[in-house]
């Protein structure tokens, strides 16, 4: 057999306008949008949104993981945002696992998305 196709993550947005906004803020171009879906990418990467007015960002236990050969350069690019423009989402610091190294952010709806790099 052979498999074809692509596997993204699916994520709540409660407004898909404001979600997109911060999203573009993180570079992620708008690639869709309707009523009840949303997508985006940057790069290869790509993320997709189901709308999901009645979610509590603090209640959220959605989660993706962005998985990168050198996650200094992300963490600078986006270190380097200006996140006083969206209050209710954080990035973490760089954690020095032994396996891997990771930070996290915590979008606006309060899904957790993990920037992880791997051990060689």
């Amino acid at each position: 057999m052979k498999f074809e196709g692509h596997l993204t993550a699916n994520l709540p947005a409660i407004d898909f306008v404001h979600t997109a906004n911060f999203y573009q803020f993180l570079g992620f171009d708008l690639v869709y949008h309707s009523s009840e879906w949303m997508i985006l990418k940057l790069g290869e990467m790509v993320l997709e949104f189901f709308h999901h007015p009645h979610l509590l960002p603090q209640d959220s236990w959605h989660s993706a993981c962005i998985r990168v050969n050198n996650i200094q350069e992300y963490f600078h690019y986006w270190n380097a945002l200006d996140w006083s423009l969206f209050p209710q989402a954080k990035l973490t610091e760089i954690q020095h696992l032994p396996e891997l190294q990771q930070f996290c952010i915590i979008d606006i709806n309060g899904s957790l998305l993990r920037c992880l790099q791997l051990q060689a």
